[in-house]
């Protein structure tokens, strides 16, 4: 029935989908994936059929082989893009079909190769299926990419895989797959450059390291577009807490030059020690400890990169809200204009800035909250005549239902305004 009518017919889209509606309703699920397949070959595909198909199937007791292509097509539909790849996979993994999951999460890697959702979600995966090259890959590229706060769990559980995956290729006589896990290994654990600022006292420091591309990383930013995370920002007085750490595994060959801010608050003798670590893990590692003498300005080290591996610029993804000061903006709007007002708007800028850092650890969420209907629901418009005698109503009857919701969050690329 649905083939011929969708082949004699081309029905708006709201009316296919109160049909598809009213057909869910009704239980009658084969014939949800009749209309949809009926649409879809006959050239009326709309992106949410592909996600309706996949829960009809499911709901009907399809085979699991099915809703995988469903789901593939859902990929295929969006312009296999990162997001649409990370959601296939994320749906894929309902239906416990891994290995089509962690083929997506792969794909969805070469076209976001320094994002590290791909790695930390396809890594459970590739263990489960003991696939020792998806864990070689998922591994290093969390070993090479992912620097969240609490990335060394991350990093151990990920050389463990690595090393475990390797252990299997080797039992089963695949000594080219174990020489290139060990090899891949290697490499991503291998750092460009590595710093270390620690302190002790009650205080705070900040370490800002300009990088040769131009970027400066900071506790204001924290991820560079030239590849370097400030994977720790501490404040005294706890003594464990009292030190950053910056890391760039892929930097640009060139100078670098670290300022020491002396934020707020007191420094035991006024301080600080500077462990550089240059090419860690390489064939030639440097490895020199500095003292940091903190006076009234920033204290400034100079170094130089030889062989920096890093060629492009990184996408840079960035957890939280941008305290970049646009002075050109604010003078648009004449608030700057008068000289004591500008000193009085920098003064009140730095002073927050100082707020920051000792509010250090603290988090900005703003969230954004979407009501979604569900039932039914019907809305009225009356319109009396001129006698009073009578009165015309217009209904307009919605009927919603929602299928499923998945949880799924990733980090994104973001724009110049660091949003």
């Amino acid at each position: 029935m649905w083939p011929a009518f969708f082949r004699e017919h081309r029905p708006p889209v709201a009316r296919v989908q109160g049909l598809i509606i009213r057909l869910h309703a009704d239980n009658q699920h084969e014939h949800v994936i009749s209309v949809i397949e009926s649409a879809l070959i006959n050239g009326q595909s709309q992106p949410w059929m592909y996600e309706v198909l996949a829960l009809s199937m499911e709901l009907a007791g399809r085979p699991r082989e099915q809703i995988e292509r469903v789901v593939l097509s859902l990929s295929d539909f969006g312009g296999a893009d990162f997001s649409s790849m990370m959601f296939s996979a994320a749906y894929l993994t309902r239906f416990d079909r891994r290995t089509a999951a962690l083929k997506l999460y792969r794909e969805a890697s070469k076209l976001a190769p320094e994002q590290p959702e791909p790695y930390l979600l396809g890594l459970p995966h590739a263990r489960h299926v003991r696939d020792a090259s998806a864990v070689s890959w998922a591994a290093c590229g969390i070993l090479a990419y992912a620097w969240t706060r609490d990335y060394a769990p991350l990093h151990h559980d990920a050389e463990n895989a690595a090393l475990e995956a390797e252990q299997w290729a080797r039992r089963a006589g695949d000594t080219a797959l174990a020489d290139a896990i060990t090899s891949s290994l290697a490499e991503a654990m291998r750092r460009d450059v590595s710093l270390q600022l620690t302190w002790s006292g009650k205080g705070d420091l900040d370490m800002l390291v300009e990088e040769p591309g131009g970027a400066v990383c900071s506790f204001e930013n924290r991820e560079t577009t030239g590849g370097g995370v400030l994977t720790h920002d501490g404040y005294g007085p706890e003594q464990d807490n009292c030190y950053e750490e910056y890391i760039c595994t892929y930097g640009r060959a060139g100078a670098y030059r670290v300022r020491v801010r002396h934020a707020w608050g007191d420094i035991v003798g006024r301080r600080a020690t500077l462990t550089i670590t240059l090419d860690a893990g390489g064939p030639e590692p440097v490895t020199q400890t500095q003292t940091v003498t903190l006076g009234d300005g920033d204290a400034v080290i100079d170094l130089s990169l030889a062989a920096g591996r890093r060629k492009d610029e990184r996408t840079v993804s960035t957890l939280g809200i941008s305290t970049d000061f646009d002075e050109r903006r604010f003078a648009r709007s004449g608030a700057l204009r008068d000289t004591a007002v500008r000193q009085a708007a920098a003064e009140e800028f730095t002073e927050s800035r100082l707020q920051m850092a000792r509010r250090a650890g603290a988090v900005g969420y703003q969230p954004v909250i979407q009501i979604i209907p569900e039932g039914a629901q019907n809305s009225a418009t009356a319109v009396v005549s001129a006698d009073r005698r009578y009165v015309r109503l217009s209904m307009v009857p919605l009927f919603s239902n929602i299928t499923d919701v998945i949880p799924f969050s990733f980090i994104g690329p973001t724009n110049g305004n660091g949003q």
